[in-house]
């Protein structure tokens, strides 16, 4: 979700037919450092890769590479639709209305990965990065039937303690009537059938 270029690079080498997604304006980021492959796509966006079609969504945040770009490219979440499933990516984002917009448009979803780190100190983060209350909270505005949370635990970024997101998320899940198989809290790396 930060669009780490070192890491879109190494995806690119090792997949050189991957089509990238980006919202408009970061096309440009990628072509610079060899990724040819690259589709813009502004909120409402879509487009079809492989049978499902995915669109850009917004969300509440702001895109910036420099101290002089704030806003000069656009930032999305995104939503991947197919025959059977639906997907939603919240990426890095704050609360708003768009949750309950984009679950209305597009939903119910049947997974939703919302990010639930990066909420201290609230002054300078609560517009940006939901909280885990939050997160539950646009998992049920986005009608998801499963919620797994993101955005938490990798880096040491912001002045919450890294353990204390899952534990706030799992309490506010449980809180919010969900069963534990619809809010898992998954280790790095690991996998649910």
């Amino acid at each position: 979700d930060h669009l780490d270029l070192d890491t879109l690079s190494r995806l690119s080498e090792r997949n050189p037919g991957a089509r990238f997604l980006v919202p408009v304006g970061n096309a440009e980021l990628l072509r610079g450092v060899g990724i040819a492959n690259v589709q813009e796509l502004d909120w409402g966006g879509r487009t079809r890769v492989k049978g499902v079609d995915v669109v850009s969504v917004p969300v509440q945040h702001w895109g910036r590479r420099s101290l002089l770009d704030t806003r000069q490219r656009l930032w999305s979440g995104w939503v991947v639709l197919g025959s059977e499933r639906r997907f939603y990516f919240g990426g890095d984002a704050g609360y708003s209305r768009d949750y309950q917009d984009v679950g209305e448009a597009l939903g119910p979803f049947d997974l939703a990965a919302l990010p639930i780190g990066g909420y201290q100190p609230e002054a300078m983060m609560r517009p940006w990065h939901l909280d885990p209350e939050e997160a539950v909270k646009a998992g049920l505005d986005l009608r998801a039937k499963r919620l797994v949370p993101i955005h938490y635990g990798t880096f040491d970024l912001s002045d919450e303690p890294l353990d204390e997101p899952p534990r706030r998320f799992q309490a506010a899940a449980e809180a919010a009537g969900l069963p534990p198989e619809s809010a898992p809290v998954l280790q790095i790396g690991q996998t649910l059938p």
